[in-house]
């Protein structure tokens, strides 16, 4: 493996590992033992953490060491600010245009969610559900031809994705359907108010989730 394509590995994993709360806000992070594990050297494990460190999701402090970062609300505002901006100009794009095909397409998405959502049973539930939002949101972007601009948004997301595994463990996530189904009727039959009105409102949810979660764990969040 070339050193940059391990810098590369060691970066998404250690990312996802931090988005889906495998690791949690002031989880250590030791450089070494992390590189044994992915099976690679400790210079570019080294780079990927400094890498997460320019992200803000790793704090690297010579005195403390490397640790997990806390959830950023200042920069998780900003970025579902920046969100809400791109995704509502694609909705109002395609606003009017979508075919029959595709209704039933958004339509299949939501109603797979919901089942999901209701079978505590089903193996991988909490991955596939996140999988099926972000599915959902990315439809608009393929459907005009803007799927890349989409890939890049979600990458940026930092901090707001790492709230995302809370919200599917709270009474919030059940407003994801209809959320969903809000956006598709405005996208069908509403105005662009219509269309700014529902993703506002589904976006917007992400605060509840906050307030949940750091009603049980305050610690892992920072206001800064």
């Amino acid at each position: 493996m070339s050193s940059l394509s391990a810098r590369e590995t060691a970066y998404q994993t250690i990312r996802s590992r931090i988005i889906t709360m495998e690791l949690k806000p002031g989880d250590p992070l030791n450089d070494r033992e992390l590189a044994e594990e992915l099976g690679i050297s400790r210079t570019p494990m080294r780079e990927a953490l400094l890498m997460l460190n320019l992200a803000r999701m790793v704090d690297i402090k010579p005195q403390s060491g490397t640790h997990v970062a806390p959830i950023n609300l200042k920069l998780m505002e900003m970025e579902q600010f920046a969100r809400y901006t791109l995704e509502k100009e694609i909705l109002n794009r395609l606003r009017g245009h979508v075919t029959p095909r595709q209704e039933e397409e958004y339509r299949s998405n939501i109603e797979t969610y919901r089942e999901l959502e209701a079978d505590m049973s089903q193996p991988d539930r909490t991955a596939r559900m996140l999988e099926l939002d972000n599915a959902f949101h990315r439809k608009s972007f393929e459907l005009c031809g803007m799927e890349a601009h989409y890939d890049h948004m979600l990458a940026s997301l930092q901090h707001v994705e790492r709230i995302r595994k809370f919200s599917l463990q709270t009474e919030e996530n059940k407003s994801v359907c209809s959320s969903h189904t809000a956006i598709l009727e405005a996208l069908l039959h509403g105005s662009a108010d219509d269309v700014s009105e529902a993703l506002e409102s589904h976006l917007s949810r992400y605060k509840q989730s906050v307030a949940q979660a750091r009603s049980v764990h305050p610690e892992y969040f920072i206001d800064e």
